[in-house]
C-alpha cells in the first residue's frame, strides 16, 4: 500500500440507493491508497440505504439532510471534512482500487486544484458497456497542469463529465464557495469552472471508476432539464471566460436545448428553453422555430430525425 501524504475526505451523497451503497463503500474501503475518511450524506432516503450503510462493515461518518438536492447534501459532507481534498463518489458508482492512488500520483507536486479521471460506463449488474467516442475525453495521456481555457476545449468536444471522476482541493472549494444549491442539476459542471478559473488541472487517462448507466431514477436522466441548467451554469460563469470557447459551448448548449425541449418536452419546459436560449440562437436556428407553428408535428419529425443520425455518428 502506497504511504499518504495527501488527506482524501471521501463525500458519498446517497438517496433511496439501498441497492448500491454498499458496493460503492466496499470499492473505497478496497483502495491501495487509505482514505482519511468517508462521510455519507443520506439525503432522506426512504428505502433501506441506512441499513445497508451500517450493514456494509465500512467505518463512515453518516450525516442525514432532508432532501437537500445533490448540491446541498454534498455541501453538508464538504462542511464536515477535514481532509485537504475531497473526492466525490455518487451511491451508484464505484471506485476500482487504484482511484485514489492515481489522483495522489498527479496532484502530488503540483499546483493542480482538481483531477478527473477516465472512467468505465457500467450497467446494473457491474458489466463495462461501451461509452460513445463522442463522449471520450481528448486528453490522450496523464497530464498535471492543464490550463482552464483546456477544459472549455475539452467540454466542447463532448466530454461525459461525472461527479464520481472528480478531486477537489479543499481549500480552493472553499473559496468559490462550494456547491450552488439553487444549481438543481449540472452542479458539477458549474463547480469545475469557478474551481479551475485562473488555476490548472489534472486529468488521468488510466480508468478508476465505473459509472452507473441508467440507473432508475437517475437525475442525470432527465435530458431537458439537465440541458437547461447546463446552460445556465455556462452562462452563470461566461464572464470568467470570455472568448469563443465559451461563446461555442453557450451556442451549441441554447441550439441543443431548445431542440430537446420541443421535441420531447412540454409547453413549460419549451417556453423555459425558449426564455434561457432564445438570445444565444444563431439567426438561421431562431427562423426555423418562428416557421414551427406552421406544423409542429412535422418539425417534431425533422428534428428527431436528425438527432438520430447525429447520435448514430456520436455512438460510433
Amino acid at each position: 500500500m502506497k504511504t499518504e501524504t495527501l488527506t482524501f475526505s471521501v463525500i458519498i451523497p446517497c438517496y433511496n440507493a439501498g441497492r448500491w451503497i454498499a458496493r460503492a463503500l466496499h470499492s473505497v474501503a478496497a483502495q491501495t491508497y487509505t482514505a482519511h475518511e468517508i462521510i455519507v450524506i443520506d439525503d432522506g432516503s426512504t428505502d433501506d440505504s441506512i441499513e445497508q450503510i451500517w450493514a456494509s462493515g465500512v467505518k463512515v461518518h453518516l450525516l442525514t439532510t432532508t432532501r437537500a438536492n445533490g448540491a446541498g447534501a454534498r455541501n453538508a459532507g464538504i462542511a464536515a471534512a477535514s481532509g485537504d481534498w475531497i473526492a466525490l463518489l455518487d451511491a451508484d458508482d464505484i471506485w476500482y482500487p487504484n482511484h485514489l492512488e492515481r489522483a495522489a500520483t498527479l496532484l502530488s507536486d503540483s499546483s493542480d486544484v482538481a483531477f478527473m479521471s477516465a472512467h468505465d460506463w457500467i450497467d446494473l449488474e457491474d458489466n463495462v458497456i461501451p461509452i460513445p467516442s463522442g463522449f471520450k475525453c481528448d486528453v490522450n495521456e496523464p497530464t498535471s497542469g492543464l490550463s482552464d481555457a483546456r477544459f472549455l476545449q475539452v467540454l466542447s468536444n463532448g466530454l461525459h463529465f461525472g461527479h464520481s471522476t472528480v478531486v477537489y482541493q479543499r481549500a480552493r472549494l472553499m473559496e468559490v464557495g462550494c456547491f450552488d444549491v439553487e444549481q438543481r442539476r449540472r452542479h458539477d459542471i458549474d463547480l469545475w469552472l469557478r474551481m479551475v478559473h485562473g488555476h490548472t488541472w489534472a486529468y488521468d487517462t488510466v480508468k478508476s471508476v465505473g459509472y452507473r448507466e441508467g440507473t432508475p431514477g437517475s437525475i442525470s436522466r432527465e435530458l431537458i432539464d439537465c440541458e437547461y441548467y447546463y446552460l445556465r451554469a455556462l452562462l452563470k460563469n461566461s464572464t470568467l471566460y470570455p472568448g469563443e470557447g465559451m461563446q461555442k459551448l453557450i451556442h451549441t448548449s441554447a441550439r441543443r436545448g431548445m431542440g430537446l425541449a420541443f421535441v420531447d418536452g412540454n409547453p413549460r419546459e419549451f417556453r423555459q428553453a425558449v426564455e434561457i436560449g432564445w438570445p444565444y440562437l444563431e439567426p438561421s436556428f431562431r427562423a426555423f422555430y418562428q416557421l414551427v407553428t406552421v406544423c409542429p408535428p412535422l418539425f417534431r419529425w425533422l428534428l428527431r430525425v436528425r438527432r438520430r443520425i447525429i447520435w448514430g455518428k456520436a455512438a460510433q
